[in-house]
């Protein structure tokens, strides 16, 4: 069967979808139909993720990123024995051994790039979305993103998922690609380029630090002080957390959007890497962290849940920070700053080392 949506159809298309299947199968598929509604979406995600643990599951990401956001509970499933058949546009991420990626051409339509999953044990069950947005949105941030409409069903017809398992196990993936060196590191005149030429000139003394993170924030003009910290990092084999203070204003925060419970947005309790901070539209949090890959750091961004001094002590709480590097401005802050909490007296109190990079 052909389970490409009717082009040029809306929320109608559902019925094409339903004679087709019809046809197919010799009756009436029993399936629930559903319109737009990402937080009972998410759920019915998660319900048939964990019923399908030890059994069978194919399942429709869109995107590669995506899959990558879902990586701890897709290990988590690999390892319980489940066995995994994913689909989306982008390179397969890496650290998901035992699961058969399959990646697919851009598609608006087609069923391999839609938001589905289909599992046969240990029982039957179907739950197939197509995004009828706008198209420039398609596969783009999470399912309550302004813009994005979704129809679908849910079905535990034995006739139905046979036949939708039937026509996902023929769509195979794309050609891997050639294997390649990594990719150069940037030029300088980039701004990543003269961020890795200023940590190359610096030559910073042992911190004495005991274990832990270096925290640095950004966004409220550097002075130096994240080359400093990707320069202490290099040193000292340490992890570091680029904390975003161009996020701490209620315009600015992330966490407060229209998203929904969608695992794809930021998320207060862990770092997250170049790909969101460039999806948020975080400039200078993408720079560092490129930077950071290409000196071979561990490093992961952070978008603070208050402001100034008081989001620093809670980056240093959360991510095991025991050094915070400062920009110079710190030992003349502006009445803001010095309402915020960023002075080195307040900074001093933190019960970390701290470093000003002057």
């Amino acid at each position: 069967m052909d389970w490409t949506f009717p082009p040029g159809a809306g929320d109608s298309g559902m019925f094409e979808i339903g004679r087709r299947l019809a046809e197919q199968i010799g009756h009436l598929p029993d399936a629930t139909r559903f319109t737009y509604d990402p937080r009972e979406m998410l759920r019915i995600t998660r319900q048939i993720e964990a019923a399908c643990r030890g059994g069978t599951l194919w399942v429709g990401f869109q995107s590669a990123d995506k899959l990558a956001h879902e990586r701890d509970r897709y290990v988590e499933l690999v390892a319980s024995g489940t066995r995994v058949t994913a689909y989306g546009t982008g390179h397969a991420p890496s650290g998901l051994e035992g699961l058969d990626y399959r990646r697919q051409a851009p598609d608006t339509r087609r069923l391999a790039n839609q938001w589905f999953l289909v599992s046969t044990a240990p029982e039957p069950v179907a739950f197939v979305s197509w995004e009828l947005g706008d198209p420039a949105l398609f596969g783009v941030g999470g399912a309550a993103t302004s813009g994005k409409r979704f129809v679908g069903f849910v079905s535990d017809d034995p006739s139905v998922v046979s036949e939708l398992t039937a026509v996902l196990n023929a769509i195979r993936g794309l050609p891997a690609p050639a294997p390649s060196g990594p990719p150069p590191p940037p030029a300088e005149g980039t701004r990543a380029g003269d961020l890795l030429a200023a940590v190359s000139r610096l030559e910073p003394s042992p911190s004495e630090a005991p274990d832990g993170a270096v925290v640095v924030p950004v966004g409220r003009g550097d002075d130096g002080a994240l080359a400093l910290a990707l320069a202490i990092a290099l040193r000292e084999e340490r992890q570091v957390v680029l904390v975003d203070r161009g996020a701490e204003g209620w315009l600015g925060t992330p966490y407060g959007d229209l998203r929904g419970d969608d695992d794809y947005r930021p998320d207060s309790e862990r770092l997250f890497g170049v790909g969101l901070a460039r999806r948020e539209g975080r400039a200078d949090i993408a720079i560092g962290l490129e930077a950071a890959e290409v000196l071979g750091l561990k490093a992961g961004g952070w978008f603070p849940t208050s402001a100034g001094g008081s989001g620093l002590g809670e980056a240093v709480r959360r991510f095991g920070g025991a050094l915070l590097v400062v920009p110079a401005s710190v030992r003349r802050p502006g009445l803001a700053e010095r309402l915020r909490g960023m002075s080195t007296e307040r900074l001093a109190g933190l019960g970390v080392g701290l470093v000003i990079a002057d």
